[in-house]
């Protein structure tokens, strides 16, 4: 192996990384989306909520219907690319 060749190789393993560590934040967002949807079926389902427990509902709510979204306009990005 040539040591052109060994260069490009680390460069190349270098980008990788750089990219995975760029997107950590968005595959973060895909393991959280089912979490505010549980949270949100949790809050969903209890009678009588405090105002507390109204609060948190719609937190979790809001927090799964914007992660939903973050994570759609990523995919969309890595299509684009």
């Amino acid at each position: 192996m040539t040591m052109k060749m060994k260069m490009k190789m680390k460069m190349t393993m270098k980008m990788a990384m750089t990219n995975i560590i760029n997107n950590l934040s968005h595959y973060g967002d895909l393991l959280a989306i089912p979490f505010f949807a549980l949270l949100t079926l949790y809050f969903y389902n209890i009678e009588n909520k405090s105002l507390v427990e109204n609060i948190l509902f719609y937190f979790s709510l809001t927090g799964f219907i914007l992660d939903t979204y973050f994570w759609l306009i990523f995919i969309k990005f890595l299509k684009v690319k």
